[in-house]
């Protein structure tokens, strides 16, 4: 199934988050979704796989609503993400960086993503993990909080 595209806000051009899963249950009342099942989210070069994904939404703000097309006129959902929470082997993907955990929180207007459940992160030849590591995505930095191993893989060549 697809839920999306949900339109995204920020300072720049928008960005549409798309995710496909096996099932989704939406709840206006509780203003959720939740996916099951192989759920895949892609927004731009963030790509986020868990067996569960629950994505919370706001309302939206009046000048976000008369910004939200083209022409102005309102879009069909006054509601846009608030933060997306992914459980269950959770992987996530942004260009040449890669991370695993059980549990993901992902603040979407701070681009930020806090991972807890063994969380282990790669990039360019070094390994990083510990009890809870926080990634700041438009910075491309990451804290890591607790015992903290990092590996540094020497290259082979000199």
């Amino acid at each position: 199934m697809v839920f999306g595209p949900i339109v995204g806000r920020g300072d720049g051009p928008k960005t549409s988050t798309v995710i496909t899963s096996n099932t989704m249950t939406a709840s206006s009342e509780k203003n959720q979704a939740i996916f099951k099942g192989s759920v895949k989210m892609v927004q731009g070069e963030l790509v986020v796989h868990s067996d569960v994904m629950i994505v919370y939404f706001k309302e939206k703000s009046a000048s976000d609503l008369s910004l939200s097309t083209p022409s102005g006129a309102k879009s069909e959902s006054g509601k846009e993400i608030s933060y997306i929470e992914a459980k269950g082997k959770v992987r996530i993907e942004k260009g040449e960086s890669r991370a695993t955990s059980q549990h993901a929180l992902y603040y979407k207007a701070e681009e930020k993503v806090i991972l807890t459940g063994s969380p282990v992160a790669w990039q360019a030849g070094t390994r990083i993990s510990g009890p809870k590591m926080t990634m700041f995505l438009k910075e491309n930095r990451s804290v890591v909080e607790g015992g903290t191993q990092v590996i540094i893989e020497e290259s082979e060549q000199n």
